[in-house]
């Protein structure tokens, strides 16, 4: 793993012997380094383990892929995975078995449970089901409403008064819902979260997580530290406070997922506490314009340095001006053309995807996930292109396999169960699910077809398809599951698969991953902050450390030889400024 020295920088990552947090900005060669301690550290400790944990599954397959041949570090009691798993599998697995006896079930989110969007008796009239997203919880279970939650299209007016009136009334029924799923083991990242906190508090459960953790880990390695919410920190103090070493690495400027209780300010707190602090502050990704850019937005004191290939880069910024958003990709490749970048060098970056989507040339299809048919249709365009991304493809075979699911569910109580306890329960393989799901995706095709007939056609496949030993469903229950979708919303078919010409995607969609050129957009209507009034170019002539303007920052520093900022022709003026004022090169041309 170390065929290519070392920065100074990333070898004192390596060799520190006290727990630390390390700043690192964009192209640091953080992962190299933090996965050459994990190794190091691996072979220093043959009984206690070493893990290393990051925020999202691809990171967490990059670290793996880097390990390479060393799979000895990668067996137990060493530990690479998410957060979210580390705390399913040391924290709160073994306190539920305990306090339940029996395993939990873990799902993602609430969505993936059907209880968790549910009506008060009685209704509210022509309102839509109430979710558990709008709700919080408490360590104990107790929910409260944020009515700042509530979608505009929940209802009229008199639909979200009458919400607020029964207010405590909706977050009992949310509190009661929830510990039902406790009761019969379904428990969500956020209740697996809620459960740690409450034990964590508890000083008998956590005199037995303390002997536990002890035991089985000697460090914990945290990637993307500036990702932490309250409950991560508790767990790294806890951690600290058991005897195991904390080595963090991070960049607070990029904390961009305040929505999912990030809070870079308690980071910051925490690691002024650690004992060591050191810099990696070479950029070995971008040009020099784009690292400039980078300490335009950056709200920390570092300061990076254009190292590597791209240092020699001479391209400015580019500011190009649009009035429509289908202006933005034509103007685009023409500046990339000038630098001998193509296309495929490219990708459209937005805060919000429509503005990235309208800019490329796809039209969305919010109905897709509502509709049984419609899901199929949209399942097997995508899994026919080859331009979609590996998330893309497993949520519209996950929406097949729940659309499978409930021809198979039809009576059964299943509202509390996870998707795997409910194949579990009705006897269906989860693997012969997926392969069933991919194959009526990809062997049914809407291109050309009418809602009817395409509906029709869903619903014979599944009358005659080979069930095997499993459970068929009732042809009398096909016309109810699976109803030809609102001509409105079947009109969208014709834009499946299109390819656009650039790829797009949101900020948060590239977190962590680079691209020769950027194409940032900047469109109409910035959006406000409900608490400031702000918008994100308010934040950056103001010098606000604010989540919107860490989102433009980690947005550029993806850019390794062209950075492309598509600005709407009111707010040119205004960015072009910023930048004179920073000294980044740029050109308007």
């Amino acid at each position: 793993m170390n065929e290519v020295k070392l920065t100074d920088g990333q070898q004192a990552l390596v060799d520190a012997t006290d727990s630390l947090f390390a700043a690192a900005c964009p192209g640091a060669g953080k992962t190299r380094a933090m996965v050459a301690r994990f190794l190091k550290r691996t072979a220093e400790e043959p009984r206690r383990g070493i893990a290393l944990i990051s925020f999202t599954n691809a990171a967490v397959d990059e670290v793996r892929h880097r390990c390479g041949s060393q799979t000895e570090a990668l067996r137990t009691p060493h530990f690479v995975g998410t957060f979210d798993t580390f705390i399913h599998r040391f924290i709160v697995t073994p306190l539920y078995v305990k306090a339940y006896n029996r395993k939990p079930n873990y799902v993602q989110s609430w969505q993936d449970v059907t209880s968790t969007s549910f009506r008060l008796v009685p209704d509210l009239g022509r309102a839509k089901d109430l979710e558990f997203r709008w709700f919080d919880f408490e360590p104990d279970g107790r929910a409260y409403l944020d009515v700042s939650r509530v979608p505009k299209t929940f209802g009229d007016a008199a639909v979200h008064h009458q919400l607020a009136q029964r207010k405590y009334e909706a977050e009992a029924k949310a509190s009661h819902i929830f510990g039902q799923l406790l009761k019969v083991g379904t428990i969500t990242c956020e209740a697996a979260r809620l459960l740690a906190a409450f034990w964590l508090n508890s000083s008998e459960e956590r005199a037995i997580l303390e002997g536990l953790l002890r035991a089985r880990f000697a460090e914990v390695i945290v990637d993307e530290a500036q990702d932490c919410g309250r409950e991560e920190l508790d767990i790294l103090h806890f951690l600290q406070d058991s005897g195991v070493r904390v080595v963090m690495v991070g960049d607070l400027d990029q904390s961009i997922y305040e929505f999912r209780n990030a809070t870079p300010a308690a980071v910051q707190e925490f690691a002024a506490r650690v004992p060591a602090q050191p810099e990696l502050d070479d950029n070995w990704r971008s040009s020099p314009a784009i690292c400039a850019f980078n300490s335009a937005l950056r709200s920390g004191q570092l300061v990076e340095t254009a190292r590597g290939e791209n240092s020699v880069v001479q391209t400015p910024v580019h500011l190009i001006e649009f009035s429509a958003l289908d202006q933005i990709v034509p103007a685009a490749l023409e500046v990339a053309e000038r630098y001998k970048l193509a296309a495929d060098d490219l990708v459209v970056l937005s805060h919000a995807e429509a503005h990235g989507m309208k800019a490329v040339g796809v039209a969305g299809l919010e109905a897709a996930g509502s509709n049984r048919v419609l899901a199929i249709a949209n399942a097997g365009s995508t899994l026919r292109s080859r331009d979609t991304d590996p998330k893309a493809r497993r949520k519209a075979v996950e929406q097949v396999q729940r659309a499978i699911l409930a021809t198979l569910t039809v009576g059964r109580d299943t509202q509390h169960h996870s998707f795997t306890a409910v194949c579990e329960e009705i006897s269906v393989d989860p693997r012969w699910l997926e392969s069933f799901a991919v194959r009526m995706a990809l062997g049914l095709d809407a291109q050309g077809k009418t809602r009817l007939d395409f509906a029709a056609e869903v619903r014979e496949f599944l009358k005659t398809a080979g069930w095997g030993d499993g459970p068929a469903p009732a042809s009398s229950d096909l016309g109810k599951l699976f109803k030809a979708p609102p001509e409105a919303a079947w009109a969208g078919v014709s834009s499946f698969g299109n390819s656009p010409s650039i790829r797009y995607s949101t900020v948060h969609g590239v977190k962590g991953m680079e691209f020769p050129g950027v194409v940032l957009v900047l469109p109409d209507r910035l959006r406000v902050d409900p608490v400031t009034g702000r918008t994100v170019l308010d934040d950056w002539e103001g010098a606000h450390n604010t989540e919107a303007r860490r989102v433009l920052y980690v947005a550029g520093s993806r850019a390794q030889e062209l950075l492309v900022c598509a600005l709407h022709r009111k707010h040119t003026s205004r960015v072009a400024a910023l930048l004179d004022v920073k000294g980044v090169p740029y050109s308007t041309a």
